[in-house]
C-alpha cells in the first residue's frame, strides 16, 4: 500500500543501518555487555536468567546456592578524554518514559555489574553502595589521583555474589 503523504514508511522487517559500518550503536553495545556478563556468570558457576522483555528494573536474575540477585548490567567502552582520560563514567540510574531519570534502590536491584570493555574488567557493587549517584568513576587502569576509585574494590569482587553457605566446587 502507498503512503499518502508520500513520505517512505520503514518497513520494521527490512534491515537498516543503526550506526555507521564497523561502528555499534549504544543499544548494541549494551546487548554486548549483557552477552559478556552471562557468559562470565554463567563461567563462574552462577545460574542465569533473563526475564522476558525489558520492563524490569533488572536485567537479570543470579542464583548461586539459594541466594537469588537482580542484577542490572551497565557497561563502558570509550574513556573520557583529557585530564580524565585515566577515567570511565559509568551512568548508575534508570531513565523512564514518564518520569525521567530515577535512582536506583534496593527495591528495584541488588546490585550494579558495570562492564570496562577495553579491560574486560567487571565491577560487582551493592546498590547499597551507590547511595543517589546517577554516575561512578571507574580506574581499571589505576588511578591517578589519591582520591579517586572508591568503587575500585568492587573490581572482579564475583565473591559478593555468591551464596556464602554453599561451597565452591
Amino acid at each position: 500500500m502507498g503512503n499518502r503523504s508520500g513520505a517512505t514508511r520503514h518497513n520494521a522487517f527490512e534491515p537498516r543501518a543503526q550506526a555507521p559500518h564497523g561502528q555499534l550503536g549504544t543499544k548494541r553495545m549494551g546487548e554486548l555487555a549483557e552477552l559478556a556478563f552471562m557468559y562470565k556468570a554463567a563461567s563462574l558457576d552462577f545460574g542465569v536468567a533473563k526475564p522476558y522483555g525489558d520492563s524490569r528494573p533488572y536485567d537479570f536474575l543470579l542464583q548461586h546456592g539459594s541466594r537469588v540477585l537482580r542484577i542490572q548490567v551497565k557497561s563502558v567502552f570509550t574513556t573520557n578524554r583529557g585530564e580524565k582520560r585515566f577515567c570511565y563514567s559509568v551512568n548508575v540510574f534508570q531513565t523512564h518514559y514518564k518520569k525521567g531519570i530515577a535512582h536506583y534502590s534496593a527495591n528495584d536491584i541488588d546490585f550494579i555489574a558495570a562492564f570496562v570493555a577495553p579491560h574486560n574488567a567487571w565491577y560487582l557493587i551493592p546498590i547499597e553502595s551507590l547511595s543517589t549517584r546517577k554516575s561512578i568513576h571507574l580506574y581499571p587502569a589505576g588511578k591517578k589521583k589519591r582520591t579517586a576509585g572508591l568503587f575500585e574494590h568492587y573490581r572482579e569482587a564475583w565473591h559478593l555474589l555468591k551464596d556464602q553457605a554453599e561451597p565452591d566446587g
